[in-house]
């Protein structure tokens, strides 16, 4: 693992506190940088964006990246493919290449994760910002956008700005509650998705091989205070854990991680690996590229609850690892004891 603050430059294990990595102001958000394509093997890329009211990106389309968008808090109006949501903290966005798309903040105090397939977006806000020490947006003025700094962009990453203004009206409620059968634009409100339990945790899959074209697995799990999972690890995908709420225990190798909101752990292909929920309500969100493993998730109990099992339900179903990427390393153990 790399010490604690630092991008490795590399892909090996790391993990950051929360707000660290590379930061940098693009009008009125700061973009913190924490994983790059050069740190993933070029899998993905993730960043945090945190800005003021006002604070936009303009009308603009990626022609190979696909990107997901999960708001932390906040509001924010999306402009998705003739779209104009309001979302929330918790909602969803997949972002197919080729769609045109623009977010506008509207909190004082706005956060969202952007994750991104590939390695061609972290030069958008290296090109559009400036290195910035802070963590928050140093006012409430809203710095505007350089034309010029818009077209270096364009040269830099996988973006292309159309210069259309944003239609505005009434923006609509994030509502929807089903993924697509396919890779098109969609939305999904707090908390939806596809469900599945083991024991007393609740997954859910925000996106997949089929919405993707096999680009990105992200999937939301929750639940109480509980024992670790065996241990064990991938060969072909990697794996990284943002934690939400509550708290998790993490192992990584040789190193024992106690991993709090806003933290990331990342684990390439090969890394050992375990988690325990340390909080009554632990939260937390994984992404796993190629998406390869989404078959362990549907192999698992079907649920249509929003909520993790008051009582644990049947344990892991390892009926179906010899077609999985994993190598478990410990027997999966009996399912937790009910709680009284």
């Amino acid at each position: 693992m790399t010490p604690q603050g630092e991008l490795p430059g590399r892909s090996i294990p790391y993990y950051l506190r929360s707000g660290e990595g590379e930061r940098y102001l693009v009008g009125g958000f700061v973009a913190c940088l924490m994983a790059r394509g050069i740190d993933t093997d070029n899998l993905y890329e993730w960043m945090v964006l945190t800005g003021g009211k006002g604070a936009l990106l303009p009308s603009h389309t990626h022609s190979q990246t696909h990107e997901v968008i999960f708001v932390l808090d906040g509001e924010i109006d999306l402009w998705l493919s003739g779209q104009h949501y309001r979302m929330i903290k918790g909602d969803f966005a997949s972002i197919p290449p080729g769609t045109t798309h623009a977010f506008r903040m509207q909190s004082h105090h706005t956060q969202l994760m952007s994750m991104n397939s590939g390695h061609q977006m972290t030069a958008l806000y290296k090109t559009l910002g400036k290195p910035y020490a802070g963590y928050v947006q140093p006012s409430d003025n809203i710095s505007a956008l350089d034309p010029a700094a818009l077209k270096q962009a364009e040269k830099a990453a996988d973006i292309h700005f159309d210069g259309k203004p944003l239609p505005e009206g009434n923006a609509q409620r994030v509502v929807n509650a089903q993924l697509p059968k396919s890779v098109v634009p969609y939305v999904l409100a707090a908390g939806e998705g596809d469900h599945y339990t083991i024991a007393d945790q609740l997954f859910g899959i925000l996106c997949d091989n089929a919405t993707t074209n096999g680009k990105l697995l992200v999937v939301t799990c929750e639940g109480p205070a509980g024992p670790m999972i065996g241990k064990h690890f991938h060969m072909k995908h990697s794996e990284t854990f943002f934690c939400l709420d509550g708290q998790l225990r993490m192992v990584s190798n040789q190193v024992v991680l106690d991993v709090y909101p806003g933290d990331i752990v990342t684990l390439p292909a090969g890394t050992i690996h375990a988690y325990q929920h340390l909080k009554p309500y632990t939260h937390h969100v994984g992404l796993l590229t190629p998406s390869i493993f989404e078959l362990f998730f549907r192999s698992q109990a079907p649920s249509t609850q929003h909520v993790y099992p008051q009582q644990p339900t049947g344990g892991l179903n390892a009926s179906r690892f010899a077609e999985l990427d994993i190598v478990p390393l410990e027997r999966p153990g009996p399912p937790p004891s009910p709680r009284h």
